[in-house]
């Protein structure tokens, strides 16, 4: 007698990239590398005009006699250095409320005037930069804090002037933040990693049920609820019975990210068994370098704000960067949904936050009644600390129903840490 069963339970995975996970692979992506890279080549400010038109600089610090040009780590020491070579004798510094400065070449003449010899021409910058902030969500959600205050006429952020200034300035962040990705990242590693030297990552998507069968390792039940792993169990004892042979299943990579890194390991897994480690594909749903089909997707994705609909009721200029309207330039989006209704899936959560500035979509995917098991692949510290509860209470803000989110999250004891060890080759220069 054949069994037949309704379901596999072969599950799909949904792998939610984030840029935790180029960070993993020691990938200079974060927003802390982006600026820092600005502060470097502010030396170089006349054959890089996209980090020109962020300052205005009236002197190349350049000293005539030994051709001497100052070099900076980040803004700390530049502004260090810089005060130093302006000498408060000859200069004057004029400070904002933020903490940044200008600085004008005294003038003792009778009209008064002085020489501006540096100052930001980007207000946005000049605030994030103060901001000190960390992460890229930081920066999508200080753009969306300052496009409320505008659109409510407060005088808060009054030095960025109207919308339309924000976004003009949000847009010289966005394409220098791809040109930094396409010359530091994109053009200077190599993206070719074999399955030997990757193997710690892609090993976490190897086929569950030899556990299950094997080795009695019945963990994976845990990671379901309780109606969900009753119905699983039942398929582990017909496996074992009758010798039930899995159907492959599904890796969508939800890659956040801009770059290559993530495109290595789908080529890795599809080059192996499939019904060991699934058939994998990848939707770069915010945008890949250099693709004009799929452009940089940066901005603010909470539809569910309480403030959104105020957004609504201004013009069509402040809804500019809301990523939801950027999803339409292309199908990635309907992709996505088409494939969560599809059939059940698990989520991978490999390096993304999961902040408010994807709420849209994170609540779209979370609470789908398809979703069956959210993972988080959370980052461990060298100090051995983590920050496994920073995203499950990250998660728990992208669902309505609270019950269905302690359902669907997997506990810490049956989780595990991204490893940080798998590194890309340079390219030999």
């Amino acid at each position: 007698m054949i069994f037949i069963f309704e379901k596999t339970f072969n599950m799909n995975r949904l792998v939610i990239i984030g840029n935790g996970f180029d960070l993993a692979h020691d990938l200079p992506t974060s927003y802390r590398s982006f600026l820092n890279y600005i502060w470097q080549n502010v030396e170089n400010v006349d054959t890089m005009p996209m980090i020109k038109d962020l300052f205005f600089i009236n002197n190349p610090f350049h000293n005539a006699t030994t051709g001497f040009r100052i070099k900076f780590n980040d803004y700390s020491d530049f502004s260090n250095k810089i005060k130093s070579y302006f000498h408060e004798s000859a200069h004057t510094y004029i400070y904002s409320e933020l903490g940044t400065f200008k600085i004008y070449k005294k003038k003792y003449g009778y009209d008064g005037t002085a020489e501006q010899l540096f100052g930001f021409r980007n207000s946005f910058f000049e605030l994030i930069t103060v901001q000190n902030a960390e992460n890229w969500v930081d920066i999508e959600n200080t753009y969306y804090e300052v496009l409320i205050s505008i659109l409510k006429g407060e005088i808060k952020y009054s030095n960025i002037g109207t919308v339309n200034s924000l976004n003009r300035q949000f847009e010289e962040i966005k394409l220098l933040l791809e040109f930094y990705l396409t010359e530091k990242i994109e053009k200077e590693y190599i993206f070719e990693n074999t399955y030997s030297n990757s193997a710690e990552i892609t090993n976490l998507f190897e086929y569950k049920y030899k556990n299950l069968i094997k080795n009695k390792d019945h963990s994976y039940y845990f990671e379901f609820p309780a109606d969900y792993a009753k119905d699983l169990k039942e398929f582990d004892n017909q496996f074992r019975k009758n010798a039930i042979q899995p159907s492959g299943y599904e890796n969508l990579f939800l890659d956040f990210n801009y770059t290559p890194t993530v495109s290595n390991y789908v080529k890795i897994l599809n080059d192996k068994d499939l019904r060991e480690f699934g058939d994998s594909s990848q939707l770069q749903i915010h945008g890949r370098l250099g693709d004009d089909a799929n452009s940089i997707n940066f901005g603010f994705g909470d539809e569910m704000d309480d403030h959104y609909k105020i957004l609504e009721k201004g013009g069509n200029e402040y809804l500019e960067n809301i990523k939801s309207f950027m999803y339409l330039n292309n199908s990635n989006y309907k992709k996505l949904l088409q494939w969560i209704e599809n059939d059940d899936f698990q989520v991978y959560i490999m390096g993304h936050s999961c902040g408010l500035s994807d709420r849209t979509l994170l609540n779209t995917v979370f609470e789908h009644t398809n979703c069956k098991s959210i993972k988080i692949f959370y980052h461990q510290r060298k100090d051995g600390t983590d920050n496994f509860k920073e995203i499950s209470q990250n998660i728990s803000r992208h669902f309505n129903k609270k019950a269905l989110m302690r359902s669907k999250l997997v506990d810490k004891s049956n989780s595990t840490h991204l490893p940080q060890n798998i590194r890309f080759k340079k390219v030999a220069k």
